[in-house]
Protein backbone atom coordinates (compact mmCIF):
# COMPACT_ATOMS: atom_id res chain seq x y z
CA UNK A 1 0.00 0.00 0.00
CA UNK A 2 1.32 3.45 -0.90
CA UNK A 3 2.47 5.75 1.89
CA UNK A 4 1.87 9.51 2.02
CA UNK A 5 3.66 12.04 4.20
CA UNK A 6 2.36 15.57 4.55
CA UNK A 7 3.85 18.68 6.11
CA UNK A 8 2.27 22.09 6.49
CA UNK A 9 4.72 24.91 7.14
CA UNK A 10 3.91 28.42 8.32
CA UNK A 11 6.80 30.54 7.04
CA UNK A 12 7.64 34.05 8.00
CA UNK A 13 7.31 35.97 4.72
CA UNK A 14 11.04 36.64 4.48
CA UNK A 15 11.81 32.89 4.75
CA UNK A 16 9.42 31.40 2.20
CA UNK A 17 12.26 30.85 -0.28
CA UNK A 18 14.55 29.42 2.42
CA UNK A 19 11.98 26.75 3.24
CA UNK A 20 11.39 26.01 -0.45
CA UNK A 21 15.16 25.66 -0.97
CA UNK A 22 15.28 23.01 1.78
CA UNK A 23 12.30 21.26 0.19
CA UNK A 24 14.13 21.20 -3.13
CA UNK A 25 17.22 19.64 -1.53
CA UNK A 26 15.07 17.03 0.20
CA UNK A 27 13.24 16.23 -3.04
CA UNK A 28 16.51 15.85 -4.95
CA UNK A 29 17.74 13.25 -2.46
CA UNK A 30 14.30 11.60 -2.18
CA UNK A 31 14.33 10.91 -5.92
CA UNK A 32 17.38 8.69 -5.38
CA UNK A 33 15.66 6.59 -2.70
CA UNK A 34 14.02 3.27 -3.34
CA UNK A 35 10.24 3.48 -3.29
CA UNK A 36 9.99 7.17 -4.24
CA UNK A 37 6.86 7.89 -6.28
CA UNK A 38 6.44 11.67 -6.12
CA UNK A 39 7.04 14.68 -3.91
CA UNK A 40 6.37 18.36 -4.13
CA UNK A 41 5.68 21.66 -2.44
CA UNK A 42 2.82 24.07 -2.95
CA UNK A 43 2.56 27.66 -1.78
CA UNK A 44 -0.84 28.60 -0.37
CA UNK A 45 -0.43 32.38 -0.65
CA UNK A 46 -3.88 33.17 0.70
CA UNK A 47 -3.08 31.45 4.01
CA UNK A 48 0.69 32.03 3.95
CA UNK A 49 1.66 28.40 4.26
CA UNK A 50 3.64 25.83 2.33
CA UNK A 51 2.16 22.38 1.80
CA UNK A 52 4.70 19.60 1.24
CA UNK A 53 3.96 15.98 0.48
CA UNK A 54 5.75 12.84 -0.53
CA UNK A 55 4.34 9.60 -1.86
CA UNK A 56 6.14 6.28 -1.46
CA UNK A 57 5.53 2.73 -2.63
CA UNK A 58 5.08 1.64 1.01
CA UNK A 59 5.69 2.73 4.60
CA UNK A 60 8.84 0.66 5.04
CA UNK A 61 10.60 2.31 2.11
CA UNK A 62 9.42 5.74 3.25
CA UNK A 63 10.88 5.17 6.72
CA UNK A 64 14.15 3.94 5.19
CA UNK A 65 14.34 7.05 3.00
CA UNK A 66 13.68 9.22 6.05
CA UNK A 67 17.10 8.19 7.38
CA UNK A 68 18.62 10.16 4.49
CA UNK A 69 16.06 12.98 4.43
CA UNK A 70 15.71 13.92 8.10
CA UNK A 71 19.34 15.08 8.47
CA UNK A 72 18.82 17.56 5.62
CA UNK A 73 15.70 18.92 7.29
CA UNK A 74 17.29 19.07 10.74
CA UNK A 75 20.08 21.32 9.42
CA UNK A 76 17.55 24.05 8.57
CA UNK A 77 16.68 26.54 11.33
CA UNK A 78 12.95 26.07 10.78
CA UNK A 79 12.08 27.36 14.25
CA UNK A 80 13.57 30.71 13.19
CA UNK A 81 11.97 30.65 9.75
CA UNK A 82 8.40 29.80 10.76
CA UNK A 83 5.65 31.74 12.56
CA UNK A 84 4.64 28.57 14.37
CA UNK A 85 5.77 24.94 14.29
CA UNK A 86 4.90 22.95 11.21
CA UNK A 87 2.25 20.25 11.20
CA UNK A 88 3.95 17.02 10.17
CA UNK A 89 1.97 13.92 9.32
CA UNK A 90 4.32 11.03 8.74
CA UNK A 91 2.09 8.04 9.48
CA UNK A 92 -1.15 8.84 7.72
CA UNK A 93 -3.55 5.96 7.35
CA UNK A 94 -5.73 5.88 4.26
CA UNK A 95 -9.36 5.36 5.18
CA UNK A 96 -11.25 5.71 1.91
Amino acid sequence: MRHLTLGIHYPKKEHIQDILDVAEKVNTVAKTCEGYVEAGSWLDEENNRIIMLSLWENAELAMEAAKKLRPIISEAPLSDWERKPSDNMLKLQKLV
